[in-house]
C-alpha cells in the first residue's frame, strides 16, 4: 500500500512512470464528524528534481484510454477475436460507451453455444479501485490465451464481462461514485434507467441471460417427456 510517485522530468529524462515512493507511512482515526470516523493518511516523500510536476496516487491507474487500446488490441488480433466478441452495452450518462465482452469458444452447433452456462464478471464500479481494472486486464490476458486450462473453460462457460462499469466516474476522477454523485454499488435495484445506465443495462442483460437460459431447459424437458 505504499503511495505512487510521478514525476514529469523523471518521465521525459529516464523513462521512468509510475514507481513507488515513501516512508513513514501512517493511516490513523484523526476524529470523529457527525458519528462518523475521520481517517488520516501521511507520508514522507522527497521529490526527485527541482520544477517538477510530481503526482501521486493510491495504485497504479488505468484509464478508460488504457481499455480502449486493449479491447482495440484484442479486436485487431486474429486468434483472440475468434473468441472475444466486444459490443456497446449502453451509454453512460456523459455518453461515453460502457463496453460488454462476450467470451467463448466458436461453436457449429448454435444449440451447443446456448446451452453453456454463463459467468458474469465486472470491474470498476467504483472508478478509484483501479486495482480492480489490473485483476480484470489479467484475467482476459488469462482467458484470451493459449493455455489449456483458458481454452477447456471458454468450451464449457460463456463469459460476459463489463470491464468498466463506471467510466464517467474513471474520467473525472472520482473515488466510488458516478457522475451523478452515486454509488452505483448501492443501486443495483433501481429502476431509473435514464439515471443509473450502467447499472440498469447490467441487471437486464444478467436477467435476459437467465431467461434465456430457463427456456432453453424448458424445451429440453419437454423433448425429454415428448421421447418418452
Amino acid at each position: 500500500m505504499k503511495p505512487l510517485l510521478y514525476s514529469q522530468k523523471e518521465a521525459q529524462t529516464r523513462g521512468v512512470g509510475w514507481r513507488r515512493e515513501g516512508g513513514d507511512i501512517r493511516y490513523y482515526r484523526c476524529s470523529s464528524e457527525e458519528g462518523q470516523a475521520m481517517y488520516c493518511l501521511t507520508w514522507t516523500a522527497c521529490f526527485p528534481h527541482d520544477h517538477d510536476t510530481c503526482y501521486f496516487a493510491h495504485f497504479y491507474p488505468y484509464t478508460f484510454s488504457d481499455l480502449q487500446r486493449y479491447l482495440l488490441a484484442v479486436a485487431s488480433d486474429p486468434v483472440r477475436s475468434q473468441y472475444c466478441k466486444p459490443r456497446v452495452l449502453c451509454s453512460s450518462l456523459a455518453g461515453n460507451t460502457v463496453y460488454l465482452l462476450t467470451i467463448t469458444s466458436p461453436s457449429q452447433n448454435p444449440g451447443a453455444t446456448a446451452a453453456k452456462k454463463a459467468v458474469v464478471l465486472s470491474a470498476r464500479v467504483h472508478p478509484g479501485e483501479t486495482n480492480g481494472s489490473w485483476v480484470m486486464r489479467g484475467f482476459l490476458d488469462f482467458i484470451l490465451s493459449d493455455s489449456p486450462d483458458a481454452q477447456l473453460l471458454r468450451e464449457l462457460f460463456i463469459f460476459k464481462v463489463v470491464p468498466m462499469l463506471n467510466p464517467d466516474g474513471v474520467i473525472v476522477g472520482n473515488y466510488r461514485c458516478s457522475l451523478a454523485g452515486r454509488d452505483l454499488n448501492r443501486n443495483y435495484r433501481t429502476v431509473l434507467k435514464e439515471s443509473f445506465p450502467c447499472i440498469w443495462h447490467t441487471r437486464s442483460m444478467i436477467q435476459s441471460f437467465l431467461s434465456t437460459a430457463v427456456s432453453l431447459r424448458s424445451r429440453r424437458v419437454k423433448k425429454g417427456r415428448a421421447g418418452l
